[in-house]
């Protein structure tokens, strides 16, 4: 294999020639001039790729077709100047030159052999000032076979730039093979490009699309990350995993889209953000979404306009698919309207100091690269886009009838060769899944079959069940079976389980009737007693899931609950009403409503309920970042209350203290145990503590305490 070594692309270079004739960078090229500026032995924005040509190519012709392009593409003459008043850049004419071909046709693996060599290129540092900013290469595979290598500086062109260079080069290579050479071609001039940009940055909407970030990032999550920590310097090479998503998945997924009237980049970055939520439990999922941003003469000049816009989407595990769906599509909507406002004044908005606005990356690629050279077939492959800090999908829907291609790039200081190709084959499972619209989230399938067989069966063997596998039946099989026993004691009252089952039907009745069903979240915000008990319970016989509220928590933590977990209401007193702040969830004040619900029927109301619906959802302290809300099944709830009942020997004899705020697992733990093995719930007053606590478990005879270290010392 000819090797061109450190003189390829010397034979590129433009003859460039300085004159007056000096144009300001664009927005976009000042941020990729800055990034460069801070790591200058980078290579990380060298971007390129390889067009295959199934066919014979003339090199003489291949070649003149090349020069006729440099002419043709302003950006292709571009030389970058360090000015006085800062970078600056002129369009230089060209000058001749010889295009390398290099024959790979004796290699072994002649495809290896040159994507090695195109690697190779691409990890070469290029100094702006100095160049050259493009390479172009032909690499002979065969008679019949050639490939066409292209290398650019982020700084002279984007991937729209890219594919508009390449069907242009198509179109004039077939016109010189078929003797017409007409070169009527249509690329607009870097002056006007520039001109284009100016008007924006001085237009009122600028302002308008400033004023929209500012309240788009407003409370702004932490930057969503599959690595969970701060990212090292920014990676020379990333590491790329390339898959191809099976045809009839690609069906699917075209059909949900037909189905719900959007398209594949809609789903794909509503997948994206169902993936993010899956995986690092966030309820407010960031990430950043590259895009074209062109419009007028943009849409015809090869340069390097692009930008990459913040998506943020809300998603909880009770939403369905098709409900991520639409607010993915309607964030979209709301995102793109305003995406000529550039990545680099967002981050300065949003200050220097502050944490990254994303790490992870959707970039959808729907450039159409079904041209041919002379009547012989394209196809695309993408090498590198740029800079990888965290980890990009990437995705390239070319053309009707090629498959969906599904790059992943990480930061290897951050991610292994095994993470990705795991990461990429749960990706690829999830966008199987999501071709069920009506599916719950929290519900769609991640593990592969030898995972799930693991993590069920050889280290979690859950042979025990509890009551017909939901707690609301578990709780209603006590309550049938011993209905004058003590179901809860608190202070000097007391609720048998015939008693605490008819109130808490006459709460899940009266919630019923407020709208409330299975996938429902419902606050509890009550202070220790006898109603709390019953309103968790009313709660889960709705059919609904309960969100604890501690009412001692400060009212902002309250309200972000509230507002992050979509609850559609909650259950609190008068008293309590102001802790709970501003949002939107409708408050059902047990103490004033206690005669509607006194005339609610004491039955159990007729509900579907499954093991996999949602029990209740709790939320992290929130002492390294924002809190996250954590979905728990009513399956996971009964295996545990099994377990739990029959390791610590827990009987309808044994009395349970509870603890500990309702806000912690703990908490759920104790009534649970008690309530589903026919015993005692004693609920200790909020205050009781030392000596007054030690008090109430010798009076009440307790059997049964999960007490923190620090308390069973002071006892």
């Amino acid at each position: 294999m000819s090797d061109l070594n450190r003189n390829f692309g010397r034979g590129l270079q433009i003859g460039w020639v300085q004159n007056n004739n000096m144009f300001p960078l664009s927005a976009s090229q000042l941020g990729i001039w800055f990034a460069q500026q801070i790591n200058p032995s980078t290579a990380a924005y060298n971007i390129g790729e390889y067009i295959e040509i199934c066919g014979s190519v003339d090199p003489l012709l291949f070649e003149q077709a090349l020069q006729q392009l440099i002419i043709e593409a302003e950006a292709l003459r571009l030389k970058i100047i360090d000015h006085v008043d800062g970078p600056r850049q002129i369009i230089a004419p060209p000058s001749p030159w010889s295009m390398p071909v290099i024959d790979v046709s004796a290699e072994p693996d002649a495809r290896a052999a040159a994507e090695s060599w195109m690697r190779a290129d691409l990890a070469r540092p290029v100094n702006p000032t100095e160049g050259p900013l493009f390479g172009f290469a032909l690499f002979k595979v065969s008679a019949s076979h050639f490939f066409w290598y292209a290398r650019y500086h982020h700084i002279v062109m984007d991937a729209f730039g890219m594919w508009l260079i390449a069907r242009r080069l198509a179109d004039i290579y077939t016109q010189l093979s078929d003797g017409r050479a007409t070169y009527n071609h249509s690329f607009g001039s870097i002056a006007a490009l520039l001109e284009e940009d100016a008007a924006y940055r001085a237009s009122k909407q600028r302002a308008l699309d400033r004023e929209f970030w500012a309240d788009y990032l407003a409370g702004r999550p932490e930057p969503a990350s599959l690595d969970g920590h701060p990212s090292s310097a920014e990676p020379v090479n990333f590491l790329r995993n390339t898959s191809y998503l099976p045809r009839r998945s690609l069906d699917c997924l075209r059909s949900v889209a037909s189905r719900s009237a959007t398209g594949i980049p809609q789903i794909i970055n509503a997948a994206a953000a169902i993936f993010l939520h899956r995986l690092t439990g966030a309820n407010d999922v960031m990430f950043g979404l590259p895009v074209a941003a062109r419009n007028g003469v943009s849409r015809c000049t090869p340069g390097m306009v692009s930008n990459v816009l913040p998506l943020r989407v809300p998603v909880r595990p009770n939403m369905t698919v098709s409900e991520v769906l639409v607010e993915t599509s309607r964030q979209m909507h709301g995102v793109l309207t305003h995406q000529h406002y550039g990545i680099t004044d967002l981050r300065r908005d949003g200050g220097a100091n502050g944490p990254p606005l994303f790490k992870f990356n959707v970039n959808i690629m729907r450039f159409n690269y079904g041209f041919s050279f002379a009547g012989h077939n394209a196809i695309a492959h993408n090498l590198s886009l740029g800079p990888v800090e965290d980890l990009s999908i990437a995705v390239y829907e070319r053309s009707e009838g090629v498959p969906l291609r599904v790059d992943f790039d990480t930061n290897p200081a951050l991610y292994s060769a095994a993470d990705i190709a795991d990461y990429q084959e749960r990706f690829f499972k999830l966008l199987t899944a999501i071709a069920d619209p009506d599916v719950a989230i929290g519900r769609l399938e991640l593990l592969s079959a030898a995972e799930r067989r693991q993590l069920l069966e050889e280290w979690n063997a859950t042979d025990r069940v509890l009551g017909g596998g939901t707690l609301v039946d578990a709780l209603g099989a006590q309550a049938a079976a011993r209905p004058d026993a003590v179901a809860a004691v608190f202070e000097d009252a007391r609720l048998s389980y015939a008693e605490l089952e008819a109130r808490a039907n006459q709460l899940a009745h009266h919630l019923r009737g407020l709208g409330v069903g299975a996938e429902t979240v419902v606050g509890l915000c009550l202070e220790r007693s006898l109603e709390m008990l019953v309103g968790l319970i009313g709660i889960l016989k709705a059919g609904a899931g309960y969100l604890p509220l501690d009412p001692s928590y400060p009212a902002e933590r309250l309200g972000f609950m509230l507002e992050d977990s979509g609850a559609a209401l909650v259950i609190t007193t008068a008293a309590l009403g102001d802790r709970l702040g501003h949002h939107g969830a409708r408050r059902l004040e047990l103490d004033t409503q206690a005669a509607a619900l006194a005339g609610q029927p004491t039955h159990a109301p007729a509900i579907t309920l499954e093991p996999q619906n949602l029990a209740y959802i709790i939320y992290t302290s929130g002492s390294t970042g924002t809190p996250k809300g954590v979905a728990v099944t009513h399956a996971g709830l009964c295996s545990l209350a099994a377990a739990q009942i029959d390791r610590f020997a827990i009987t309808s004899h044994a009395r349970v203290l509870q603890f500990a705020s309702v806000s912690f697992d703990a908490a759920v733990s104790e009534v649970v145990i008690a309530l589903g093995s026919g015993a005692t719930l004693v609920i200790a007053a909020a205050q009781q503590r030392g000596d007054g606590l030690a008090h109430l478990i010798r009076e009440q005879n307790v059997t049964h305490a999960t007490l923190p270290p620090v308390l069973l010392s002071e006892l």
